[in-house]
């Protein structure tokens, strides 16, 4: 997930460069694939904020069990 993110924003950085030298065209290819990689970023940090939660209740379910059991 991180390295989707860095590196779409160090293609929003480069394509900033090209808009300064002029072009246009490569920058408008350039800032499509860093919003595509945006997306995938995105997409893994809402797959591992499930997983976090999924680990979080199990763990919840295991402390009250232990606590039952006393």
């Amino acid at each position: 997930m991180q390295i989707f993110g860095i590196t779409s924003l160090l293609l929003c950085v480069l394509t900033m460069f090209l808009i300064y030298i002029e072009n246009r065209l490569v920058a408008a290819w350039v800032f499509g694939v860093a919003l595509l990689l945006l997306i995938t970023s995105l997409a893994f940090l809402i797959w591992e904020i499930q997983i976090s939660a999924k680990a979080l209740k199990h763990h919840l379910s295991d402390i009250e069990d232990d606590l039952k059991n006393r």
